[in-house]
């Protein structure tokens, strides 16, 4: 072929064969054929652009049905246009409706001529399909739903019932498994049929994705037998009916047939349950006793391995709000009225009595066909595949999310994790606040970081904020439970210190993946605090047996814990004569609050006069705009993670790792390693969370945050080295200080002739010796007893780490031969093996001058 056409421009690659070319354009006639079969089977390329990025045409021409008679643009939830359907008389007296959708679609057709169009195309977008009136349900979050079938019947229905919104779904009666319902979750909803057997078909589909969709509440409007066949809302009405009629049919709407069986004896009279007991002798009948109010029961749960069976149920209380609860059945054969107790705790009447038994029983014997996969705690888990967030308010989060329920013993308190107000008014009134301070920016990333445990494959950890009253710290804690819920103590996020391990235990699984915040640890059992803090960061409860003797299955969770308090943890631990082991406040890192400005943890007041005023704005919000930036957050996480979590991964662990070479010591021992890669978390949560648009914070402020907090931690710590090895100079130089006068006896330098070490005259010998004092080269030595050294300087250690400890930093001196003690002849004593311990140990301005030796001596 030649490079160019005869005008000049690029020839068209996809240019049907000449004939030309069919004979001699190629070497032979098999390669033509051959080229002809390779076009002819390119497989056809459909990439629907949604949204599109401009409004469909009000009408177009078909090539076979010809101009369209209606158009309804189907739309995203901020109005955007996604795709449209187009309608058509046949040649035949009928009706045909098209989707018309703006892509990029390459394909062959009959003359072998390639194809590849950017534009509007007869194709519809990839399934799950948009709902019509997407936008509609959007601005109207509290409008009741109508769902027709067909656009025009739903333009219809909106019409006559304006305080509704209506909807229908694209494709006709046969296609509505292909829609996502999701936007129905919450929602009152009302299927009006069309009047013929594929109208019912539809209402049967629509009742079950919307339940499963998690629709509060789904109606079917019975159209009369008198009606026409086929008869839908947007029809006229038949002879001698008026308009009221349609009104009254909407009022009458009957509800869905529950999807469960009742046992027998039971039965649902004007929105309550009733037993009617047998027949008597005499052949009356006795009165029917009340068992408790409506409620559904959605199916039943059970583990994927299929163990952990129970009941999923919903009701509403006195004042409209759902409740839900998967039950787990085993309740049944606990002794006492517990169940009947916690669904009156949450707003269900349950009648007293003999009807404690019955509602027992009903729920022992009630039968569903559907089935969910129930998980014992929040956070990520997997469902067909993917992974899927379960948030403490019974909302899942990603694909197949319709089909796990969280089941617990316990209801969970919707208070918790309630919302308030916008996400805009939290940003705006609370989260920009924390830029520039770094301790509040902290806590609030932290908050965001829980979810991101798994995702990372990070442990458990947490954070404890530490300083003075007034300071500042409890702010920072309201602000990050602000996230999640109410950002206050009683029914909010803020849960006290002042409780049990055992007692932790459910809040921990209630709130995996999440965040656990824990106020005012000086309040806490000192005999438990390691205790929690070791169970919270190894993820799993207490082992515990059943009646008969056999292993109950552990309560687990991830967790990134947050902590304020005035006491840091070694000091509350100390409270019960215990130490605080390196590995323990690893777990559970002591952070200054105090930033170093004059201002607690505050740095930058943002235009207010004090810090106090500045907390205040802080901690009011975080009482009256709360809950929604969590829930924005996963659900961008969710779908993030699913679509694409290899990228995902990548991206944070990209940014984990800049943080971890910037801000952490090559030669740091690895416990510090470990509590950066927390800080690091923290950070990259923040970050994300940004991306997101949920923090209203400039690019990396997050990670600046974390990073400063990091070195203040550090700074705190002493240094980079192993905890153990800092506590071991920390154990020898306390017990050198609170004993160096009473349980060191003096010695004069060494004399130059005999090499023993004499007493000075008069000097008053010790009873409880520990060991010696002398001083060389004007330098002040201890020289401790190998006793005294084993049990009492290194009590609770490893003597011989202690002594390498030393011996790295220079503070033991050697012997000749390398040992770690050295023999000493002492007057009276002869050679004695002792370690020997120099002054420098006390370090800076703490190191005693030899004066002063002299005179303390």
């Amino acid at each position: 072929m030649n490079e160019l056409s005869a005008d000049g421009s690029t020839p068209d690659p996809f240019a049907p064969f000449t004939e030309a070319e069919k004979t001699s354009g190629f070497p032979d006639s098999t390669a033509a054929v051959t080229a002809i079969a390779e076009r002819r089977a390119m497989p056809e390329i459909w990439e629907p652009q949604c949204p599109a990025p401009a409004e469909p045409p009000e009408s177009v021409k078909h090539w076979q049905h010809g101009d369209s008679v209606a158009r309804w643009a189907y739309r995203a939830p901020d109005g955007a246009p996604i795709f449209a359907v187009y309608r058509f008389n046949t040649a035949d007296g009928g009706k045909q409706t098209l989707p018309h959708t703006y892509g990029r679609r390459a394909w062959t057709d009959k003359n072998n001529r390639r194809h590849d169009v950017t534009g509007w195309h007869w194709k519809r977008p990839a399934a799950p399909l948009p709902l019509f009136g997407l936008d509609q349900l959007a601005a109207r979050p509290d409008a009741p739903v109508i769902v027709c079938e067909g656009e025009k019947a739903a333009d219809a229905a909106a019409t006559l019932f304006p305080d509704h919104v209506a909807i229908t779904s694209c494709g006709g009666s046969n296609s509505a498994g292909k829609a996502d319902w999701s936007p129905l979750a919450d929602r009152a909803v009302t299927i009006w049929p069309d009047h013929d057997d594929a109208g019912t078909d539809y209402a049967r589909a629509v009742t079950r994705l919307a339940g499963e969709a998690g629709a509060a509440e789904i109606r079917i409007v019975c159209v009369p037998e008198l009606f026409p066949p086929g008869w839908d809302v947007a029809d006229d009405l038949p002879e001698g009916e008026g308009p009221d009629v349609l009104a009254e049919l909407l009022a009458g709407a009957t509800l869905a047939e529950p999807p469960f069986k009742m046992p027998e004896g039971f039965s649902w009279e004007k929105g309550q349950l009733y037993f009617q007991p047998g027949q008597l002798k005499d052949g009356s009948w006795p009165p029917k006793i009340f068992v408790s109010g409506q409620f559904d029961v959605l199916g039943e749960a059970r583990t994927s391995t299929g163990t952990g069976w129970g009941l999923f149920l919903r009701w509403r209380d006195s004042d409209g709000r759902r409740h839900e609860w998967a039950m787990p059945k085993s309740l049944l054969h606990r002794e006492g009225n517990l169940i009947a107790e916690m669904l009156t705790d949450a707003g269900l009447v349950c009648g007293i009595g003999q009807a404690h038994g019955l509602l027992k029983d009903f729920l022992a014997r009630v039968y569903s066909s559907r089935r969910f996969e129930c998980v014992s705690r929040t956070g990520w888990h997997e469902a067909e595949g993917k992974p899927v967030f379960v948030a403490p308010w019974s909302k899942v989060y990603g694909a197949g999310a319709a089909n796990i329920v969280l089941q617990s013993e316990r209801l969970v308190s919707a208070e918790t994790f309630k919302t308030a107000g916008t996400l805009k008014q939290w940003q705006d009134e609370l989260a920009q606040f924390a830029i520039g301070n770094d301790r509040v920016a902290l806590f609030i990333a932290a908050s965001f970081a829980g979810p991101l445990l798994a995702v990372m494959g990070q442990d458990s950890g947490g954070l404890h904020l530490v300083g003075g009253s007034q300071s500042g710290k409890t702010t920072c804690a309201f602000a990050a439970g602000s996230l999640w819920g109410p950002g206050t103590r009683g029914n909010g996020q803020i849960r006290a210190w002042k409780t049990t391990a055992n007692g932790l235990e459910g809040t921990a699984a209630e709130t995996s993946d999440c965040v656990l915040i824990l106020d005012e640890l000086g309040q806490a059992d000192s005999k438990e605090v390691a205790d929690i803090v070791y169970m919270l960061a190894n993820e799993t409860g207490k082992g515990r047996a059943g009646r008969g003797g056999e292993a109950r299955r552990r309560q687990t969770w991830r967790s990134l814990f947050l902590s304020t308090g005035e006491l840091t943890l070694a000091a509350k631990i100390g409270e019960a004569g215990k130490r605080t082991m390196a590995g323990l406040e690893v777990r559970l890192v002591n952070l200054p609050a105090d930033a170093g400005a004059g201002y607690g943890v505050f740095q930058e007041l943002h235009g207010f006069d004090n810090a106090r005023d500045l907390a205040t704005q802080i901690s009011g919000a975080a009482g009256k705009h709360y809950g929604t930036a969590a829930r924005a957050y996963l659900t961008k996480l969710a779908d993030n993670r699913a679509k694409n979590e290899g990228g995902l991964v990548a991206d944070l662990k990209g940014l984990r790792d800049k943080f971890m070479k910037d801000y952490c010591p090559a030669d740091a021992d690895g416990q510090v390693k470990s509590v950066c890669s927390r800080f690091a978390l923290i950070g990259v949560a923040g970050e994300l969370a940004r991306v997101y648009g949920v923090l209203p914070w400039p690019k990396n402020e997050a990670l600046r945050a974390a990073g400063a907090c990091f070195k203040a931690w550090l700074a705190e710590r002493g240094g980079s080295g192993a905890g153990e090895d800092s506590a071991a100079l920390a154990q020898v130089r306390a017990f050198l200080e609170a004993h160096g006068a009473s349980r060191f006896e003096r010695l004069h330098e060494t004399n130059s002739k005999t090499g023993e070490n004499y007493y000075p005259p008069g000097e008053i010998r010790l009873l409880n010796r520990a060991g010696f004092l002398r001083l060389v080269g004007g330098k002040l030595q201890f020289l401790i007893m190998p006793e005294a050294w084993r049990n009492e300087v290194c009590k609770g250690a490893d003597p011989k780490r202690v002594a390498a400890v030393l011996r790295r930093e220079k503070y033991l001196k050697e012997s000749a031969d390398g040992k770690n003690s050295q023999s000493i002849n002492i007057a009276g004593y002869g050679k004695t093996r002792l370690y020997v311990v120099t002054a420098d140990i006390f370090g800076g301005d703490a190191r005693p001058t030899p004066a002063t030796l002299q005179t303390a001596c």
